[in-house]
């Protein structure tokens, strides 16, 4: 007859009885709360709805402001081929031809042969 084995499992016992009314309390109280979860899922819901159609609308506004973008882009660019056909010049970056380059350092010779002529020998 030994009492202390008795007695070492139960209080043993005891100890898993007091871990198992824990499980069932935190399980009780996460069963409420998924149904208190469901009973609101409806406002939530709507207010997700509500946030995606926010974001639909700002996308939308954000393409015909990048599409006005694009389109004044354009006609700017529109607006100077224009203006260099009318000047008659395609050329871009102001670069000159070798044929170009060539006439006007010839240009800026003869210029400055009529500004500064030769001095008088003496």
């Amino acid at each position: 007859m030994n009492i202390a084995h008795t007695k070492i499992e139960a209080a043993a016992g005891a100890k898993f009885c007091g871990y198992s009314l824990v499980r069932r309390i935190a399980a009780g109280s996460l069963l409420g709360l998924a149904v208190m979860t469901a009973a609101t899922a409806g406002p939530a819901e709507r207010d997700r709805e509500a946030q995606a159609q926010a974001r639909a609308q700002q996308a939308q506004i954000r393409q015909n402001e990048v599409r006005e973008f694009e389109a004044r882009a354009q006609e700017q660019r529109r607006d100077l081929q224009q203006d260099q056909n009318r000047d008659g010049d395609g050329r871009r970056g102001g670069r000159l031809t070798p044929d170009e380059r060539r006439d006007l350092r010839r240009q800026i010779n003869e210029a400055g042969n009529d500004i500064y002529p030769n001095g008088r020998r003496r």
